[in-house]
C-alpha cells in the first residue's frame, strides 16, 4: 500500500456530506430514448443549437467539449457512454449537476473538468472505470466534495487536482488502483490531507510513488 507524502495533517472534518442540486431548468434536460450511433468525428458544444448533433448518438468516437455554456445541467449527454477522444467541461459558470454523465463509462484520452465556478459537489458520473489520459479537477472555486467517480480504477496518465479553494475532500476517488504517471493534488487550501492519503494508499499500481508526487499546500 502507498503512504502519500503529507505536509501537515488536516484541520477540518473530513467526510461525504452534502446533497445533489436539483437543476431543471436547462433548456437541454429531461430524459431521452437513447440510440446507438457512433459520431465520428469532434463535437463542440457552446450553445443549445449545438445540441441536435447528440440526437441518436451513443459514442463520441473524437474529442467532446462543453465550454463556456450557460446551461445547468449535463442531462443532454445522458446517452453517451464512450468519448473516444479527450472530454472537456471547461469555463460552464452556471452548471451545478453533472448527472448527465452518469452513463459515461470509458474516456479514450483525458477528462478535463475546469473553471466551472457554481457547482459545489462533483458526484454522479459513477459508471465510468477507465480514462486513458489524465484527469485534471482545476479552478473550480465553488467545488467542496469530489464524491463521485466511485468505480474509477484506472487513470492512464496523471491526476491533477489543484486551485480548487473550496474542495474538502476527494473521497470519490478511493477506488482507484493504477495510474499512469504524476499524482499531483496541490493548492487546495480547504482540502483534507487525510482524504487524499486515502486515496493514494489505494493504488497498487505503481507499487510506489513516483519521486515527482505531490500534495503541497494542500
Amino acid at each position: 500500500m502507498h503512504r502519500v507524502l503529507a505536509a501537515a495533517l488536516c484541520a477540518a472534518a473530513c467526510g461525504d456530506g452534502g446533497s445533489e442540486d436539483d437543476a431543471s431548468d436547462d433548456p437541454s434536460g429531461g430524459s431521452s430514448q437513447c440510440g446507438s450511433a457512433t459520431l465520428p468525428g469532434h463535437l463542440v458544444i457552446e450553445s443549445e443549437a449545438d445540441l441536435a448533433a447528440l440526437d441518436g448518438i451513443r459514442v463520441v468516437q473524437g474529442e467532446l467539449q462543453v465550454n463556456r455554456t450557460t446551461f445547468t445541467n449535463l442531462d443532454f449527454l445522458e446517452c453517451i457512454e464512450e468519448v473516444g477522444s479527450e472530454l472537456t467541461i471547461f469555463g460552464n459558470t452556471a452548471l451545478v449537476d453533472v448527472s448527465g454523465l452518469d452513463h459515461l463509462r470509458h474516456v479514450g484520452a483525458s477528462f478535463v473538468f475546469s473553471e466551472n465556478t457554481a457547482i459545489t459537489e462533483l458526484s454522479g458520473v459513477g459508471a465510468v472505470t477507465q480514462i486513458e489520459g489524465s484527469l485534471v479537477v482545476q479552478g473550480n472555486t465553488q467545488l467542496q466534495e469530489l464524491s463521485g467517480m466511485t468505480s474509477l480504477h484506472t487513470i492512464g496518465g496523471a491526476l491533477t487536482i489543484r486551485e480548487n479553494d473550496s474542495l474538502r475532500h476527494i473521497d470519490g476517488l478511493r477506488g482507484l488502483r493504477t495510474l499512469g504517471s504524476l499524482f499531483a493534488v496541490t493548492h487546495n487550501p480547504s482540502l483534507c490531507i487525510s482524504s487524499v492519503n486515502n486515496v493514494g494508499v489505494g493504488i497498487t499500481d505503481p507499487a510506489q510513488p513516483g519521486a515527482d508526487w505531490s500534495t503541497r499546500a494542500n
